[in-house]
């Protein structure tokens, strides 16, 4: 905890700077959802091609994951956040002036590097700040911060794009980004005196090496990754388009879906936390989510005599009993001593955005496959609702495959992490 001379107001304002990036950060990441047709007609994308230039976000996202863990412990939060968030500004700038494919991916590329201390940025923030008891409930009202960008992504962002235009509405974004990065130099607390002399006297891999070597922390991650596709493949790509397909409405309607699972990520986030404390125990919490979850999606995707208003609030649901993401950082936190608290949060944000990153571009080819070449009467790829269904299949198996997962996670009361 940082020393008692810095005020709380100080502390408060750096978590509040915090949460404002990561929000930039999803908001960003979430924008190409109510884009998808524009894009895909504009630039002549298939969903193939579609899911690999938005999810190449995921490729330096990942690769940075662990690099910013450890500068997060070595150098604070103060200058990795302000470099990051003005990254973002360039990467969006990059994508919103793009004039074909190859300039949207590298605008991703770029966007992937400046987002990628977006989370961990947060928790090091929380670790530096606050005590250890309260860790996982901070964590979980990061992530309800996360999915509010979820939801400006979607909603929001669909109506200013129907009025600006996406291009302009992505500069927009941007000068957000740039603003953040000014405001993160003067208002970011470092940690305590204490902590730093800790961090630099440190091995830089010494955080990877303790949970590299832990076999339980692989599978940890690998159960994160999939547990967060209700968000990382669902919301923030393929459910605008699939809703559109069920029921016939349009971008601006079908995007609420996408906001319905985000703010019930959101909720679910700190409702697990808050549950993990209650019956001191981090796995129970888990199983019984991941069983709720998985009951939730099939009538989403199969359930053909539901209403849209039905299927919003069963997306709620669905994001609600997908929201235990803060469990497994506070997981992986107990795993390491306290100066390791970034590289931790890098490493276990690491393995689960994989999911992202592999089922983003999965879906697209899936439904290319299942289209076999079939295009509408003006030469567009046609994608039809049983080409989604049988899609989202793949999504539906890796989910009870992660109810066998569990089983090989350690559990932690979540008040003692």
């Amino acid at each position: 905890m940082i020393e008692t001379s810095n005020s709380k107001r100080m502390v408060a304002l750096s978590i509040v700077t915090g949460w404002m990036f990561y929000l930039l950060c999803y908001i960003s990441r979430v924008e190409p959802s109510v884009l998808s047709n524009e894009l895909m007609r504009e630039f002549n994308m298939t969903a193939s091609t579609f899911g690999v230039v938005i999810s190449s976000l995921y490729i330096t996202y990942c690769l940075m994951q662990i690099p910013n863990g450890i500068l997060l412990d070595k150098f604070g939060s103060r200058a990795i956040m302000s470099v990051s968030a003005l990254l973002c500004a360039i990467g969006l700038f990059i994508f919103g002036s793009a004039r074909g494919p190859i300039q949207l991916e590298i605008g991703r590329l770029v966007l992937g590097l400046g987002s990628a201390s977006g989370f961990i940025g947060c928790t090091k923030v929380i670790s530096d700040l606050v005590p250890p008891q309260k860790y996982s409930v901070y964590v979980g009202i990061s992530m309800f911060v996360g999915c509010l960008g979820g939801i400006c992504g979607s909603v929001p962002t669909a109506y200013l794009v129907a009025y600006f235009g996406w291009r302009t509405t992505t500069f927009i974004i941007a000068s957000f980004g740039i603003i953040l990065s000014f405001l993160a130099t003067r208002i970011v607390t470092l940690n305590s005196q204490a902590d730093s002399q800790a961090a630099a006297k440190s091995s830089p891999l010494g955080g990877i090496k303790i949970l590299a070597r832990k076999p339980k922390f692989w599978m940890l991650g690998i159960y994160g990754a999939i547990s967060y596709l209700p968000l990382s493949a669902i919301a923030e790509l393929w459910c605008t388009p699939f809703v559109e397909k069920k029921y016939g409405v349009p971008t601006s309607t079908a995007a609420l879906s996408a906001t319905c699972i985000f703010i019930g990520y959101g909720i679910g986030s700190i409702i697990t936390a808050g549950l993990a404390n209650f019956f001191k125990s981090c796995k129970k919490v888990l199983f019984i989510f991941t069983i709720l979850m998985i009951c939730i999606f099939i009538p989403i995707i199969y359930g053909n005599g539901i209403s849209l208003s039905v299927c919003f609030l069963l997306l709620f649901f669905f994001g609600i009993f997908g929201g235990t993401i803060p469990l497994f950082f506070t997981i992986a936190f107990s795993m390491v001593p306290k100066q390791y608290g970034g590289t931790s949060s890098g490493f276990t944000n690491m393995i689960i955005m994989t999911g992202g990153f592999t089922f983003q571009p999965l879906l697209g080819k899936l439904l290319d496959y299942f289209r076999g070449g079939i295009v509408d009467a003006n030469g567009f790829p046609l994608y039809t609702l049983e080409m989604y269904q049988s899609a989202f299949q793949v999504v539906l198996m890796c989910m009870i495959l992660s109810i066998f997962l569990i089983f090989f996670i350690d559990d932690v009361k979540s008040s003692d992490a």
